[in-house]
């Protein structure tokens, strides 16, 4: 509404007739009334130019009427104003200071319901963020301590209450994971399901992922599923590295036939839709895959490697393609923490070691200072060797034997005759190969020569070895 139209017309004609008037008052007078109009009504039309076109021309032919007057005044004509003009300026003075205090204080009034309704939600937000965040850190204490009670007690508090978020269902459902209750976690998912909370990605890939490693593929496929069919976008490691798990279990191994063996894995790998899903999503989360400060994401690196390497060892029986993840990891200074889970490991080095391919062997051993090196068994030392002397690299033999030795690794009967048999086709002494060395692991060769025959031929008691 235009707040000039309020203003009655006859105010504004005498007003116009008083500074008329004017021209025999003293100059001081009629120039502060005419001050006063013309900061009023300019402000007006600035507030409103295209809706007060009449009122506009209406000023305008005042403004001049009002020109004219001031400059026809004359120094010496001068009269005393009445009581009725000061009144009618006071009310036309005060009629304009209402109608501009009206307008600046509008704004305020019309979003003031706008700012109270943000204000609100925001600090109900905050609230929600506050209350689900200490839920959070609940369970993760609850879970690391195995309380099932508690967790339990949580979610029942959960339940009765009628604004619980997604976020909360999926630290209910975590813990659950964590404490091995897989079913319990699948109620829970069910309970979610049901009142109309909506999934989110990562609830599907927590149940993927727990259903996919207890070996429900069915169950695992079922989310995979939902979260297709809700249109879902996984972008984080940890939702694509579930996936990943879930059609590295659905990949099944290629056939082991003697004749034609290589021709019979291509065409197995070409015909594999599983293979094809594993290598897509590895090709979204490998250029993700680096070092921070974060131990989350050292640990989803991690992760992601050794879930890749063992895809490609024991599923794919693809080395060539396994040596190349192996440099990239050690490019990288990524481990992909096999020391964690010893047979998994026995079966990546022993794989790796029978098809050749002893360097990236020699690269995971050497890496986070040997602890893989000083966790593998004496079977798999004994394999490594048995590689480098079916090769002809028996120095390379005698360095792993040493090794062995210097991580603090018993040898078995068998090591112990693999190295007597690289004693007798010559010499004790070994020279390191300058390709070999890794700054100081490889020193003191004299020392650990006396100490290995020692061990080997039983002359004198085990010498005790520096951890």
């Amino acid at each position: 509404m235009n707040p000039a139209a309020k203003i009655p017309a006859a105010a504004i004609n005498t007003g116009t007739r008083v500074l008329s008037t004017a021209s025999r008052q003293p100059s001081s007078f009629g120039i502060a009334l005419h001050a006063r109009l013309e900061k009023a009504v300019s402000w007006l039309q600035a507030r409103q130019p295209r809706r007060v076109t009449f009122l506009q021309q209406q000023q305008q032919q005042q403004q001049q009427q009002i020109n004219a007057a001031l400059f026809s005044t004359s120094g010496s004509a001068a009269r005393s104003s009445s009581k009725e003009e000061d009144d009618l300026y006071q009310a036309l003075t005060v009629s304009f200071r209402t109608r501009l205090a009206e307008q600046i204080h509008k704004p305020e009034d019309e979003y003031k319901a706008v700012i109270e309704h943000w204000t609100a939600h925001t600090q109900k937000d905050a609230l929600t963020r506050q209350r689900t965040r200490a839920r959070k850190d609940r369970l993760t204490a609850a879970a690391k301590h195995k309380d099932i009670t508690w967790i339990q007690k949580e979610q029942d508090k959960l339940e009765l209450e009628a604004n619980g978020t997604a976020d909360d269902y999926f630290y209910i459902i975590q813990a659950w994971i964590k404490c091995g209750e897989l079913k319990r976690a699948t109620m829970a998912f069910e309970k979610m399901e049901s009142i109309g909370v909506p999934l989110t990605v990562r609830t599907l890939a927590a149940m993927t992922r727990a259903h996919t490693r207890s070996g429900n593929l069915a169950i695992a496929g079922a989310m995979v599923q939902k979260i297709r069919d809700q249109n879902l976008q996984p972008t984080s490691i940890y939702d694509l590295s579930a996936l990943l798990e879930y059609y590295i279990k659905m990949t099944p191994p290629p056939p082991s036939t003697p004749a034609a063996e290589s021709h019979i894995i291509e065409a197995h790998r070409k015909s594999d839709c599983s293979r094809e899903s594993v290598e897509n999503i590895w090709k979204v989360i490998e250029p993700r895959l680096q070092l921070g400060i974060s131990t989350t994401v050292n640990s989803n690196a991690s992760f992601s490697y050794r879930t890749y390497l063992v895809f490609l060892v024991e599923r794919a029986h693809d080395f060539e393609r396994a040596a190349e993840l192996i440099d990239k990891m050690t490019a990288r200074n990524i481990s992909p923490e096999l020391e964690k889970y010893q047979k998994t490991a026995n079966v990546v080095i022993q794989r790796l070691a029978s098809h050749g391919y002893l360097t990236e062997v020699q690269k995971l051993l050497d890496q986070n200072d040997a602890k893989l090196a000083k966790i593998l068994p004496q079977l798999t030392w004994s394999e490594i060797m048995e590689a480098y002397m079916s090769r002809g690299e028996d120095q390379k033999a005698r360095w792993i034997y040493h090794d062995m030795i210097r991580y603090g690794v018993q040898p078995n009967s068998q090591c112990k005759k693999l190295f007597s048999d690289l004693q007798l086709k010559g010499g004790t002494t070994d020279f390191r190969d300058p390709e070999t060395l890794n700054g100081g692991d490889r020193e003191r060769v004299g020392k650990e020569e006396a100490n290995i025959l020692s061990i080997l031929f039983n002359r004198q008691p085990k010498p005790a070895l520096s951890s």
